[in-house]
Order: C-alpha cells, then sequence, then structure tokens
C-alpha cells in the first residue's frame, strides 16, 4: 500500500496564481481544451496523480481524450512548467501542480509510505556540496529512497 504522508492535496490553478495561458503560449503552443481538461485533472487529484489516476479523471471530463494525448500533453505542461512529474519508488511516476514551497520526499522501499520532506532538511547536503564540489545543486524535488522507521523496527525482531 503506497500513501502520502502529510500532503496539502488542494489545487490553486488559477488565472491569478497561475497564467496556463500566457505559460503555454510564451513558448510557441496553443491553448487546446485537451491540454486544459489534463491540466484540470492534475490540479483536480491533487497531491501527486498516476497516469491512471489521471487518465480516470481526465475520461470523466471528457471520454474523447485518449492515454496518448493525455501523454503529449503533461508533456507540454512539464516542459512549460505547469505540472512537475517525480519517479517515486514503488508508486512510478507522479504529477502535481508545482507548489511554491519547495519540497522533497522519503519513500520506504518496504512499505511504499511517502513521507513529504522540507527543502530547509537537506539545506546542509546542498551547502556540502558547493563547498566540497563547487556545485550548485538545482532541485525542487529530490525523492530518497530507504525504509522507515516501523519497516526497520519490524525487520530487526
Amino acid at each position: 500500500m503506497h500513501t502520502l504522508e502529510a500532503e496539502d492535496s488542494r489545487c490553486y490553478v488559477t488565472h491569478e496564481t497561475k497564467d496556463y495561458v500566457s505559460k503555454l503560449r510564451a513558448r510557441g503552443y496553443r491553448v487546446t481544451m485537451q491540454r486544459l481538461i489534463v491540466l484540470d485533472a492534475v490540479c483536480a487529484l491533487g497531491g501527486h496523480a498516476t497516469i491512471a489516476a489521471i487518465q480516470s479523471e481526465v475520461a470523466e471530463l471528457d471520454p474523447s481524450i485518449d492515454r496518448s494525448t493525455v501523454y503529449r500533453a503533461l508533456a507540454v505542461l512539464i516542459e512549460v512548467g505547469l505540472v512537475v512529474r517525480a519517479d517515486l519508488a514503488g508508486v512510478g511516476k507522479v504529477y502535481s501542480i508545482p507548489s511554491n514551497t519547495t519540497h522533497h520526499h522519503l519513500v520506504c522501499l518496504s512499505c511504499g509510505k511517502i513521507f513529504t520532506v522540507d527543502r530547509n532538511a537537506i539545506q546542509p547536503l546542498v551547502q556540502q556540496f558547493r563547498a566540497s564540489h563547487n556545485f550548485e545543486l538545482q532541485t525542487d524535488h529530490l525523492v530518497f529512497n530507504g525504509f522507515c522507521g516501523e519497516c526497520v523496527n519490524s525487520t530487526s525482531e
């Protein structure tokens, strides 16, 4: 079983918070009904949505949109920054609307629990990379795979 812990699943994609029309047009893309429906589906699902969940949501809104159209729309929406994709161990690729706050995940390889980690938690690591390798880490979404405390304790008993 895979669960997301402490996720805020509310989505705030509006003309005021995300100017998706301008973002699409600025990159030379048309604003199509299919792209907007896929964007609405990702938003409605909140949190981290799988392709199956997105496809199901899209089918409710417009059954004529097939899976390949959903994939193509997601590729465009990712390219223009309206959607982000992460690969979570045990879950696969998930899609979400980018939040205003950077966060990362801890994924348990045994039970599948996913914990959200504030970006400040990895600042010492970012600073170490900068100091030891003169490297500026550019990420807004890291995934750390390992084992949660419950799974570690259950295997040691």
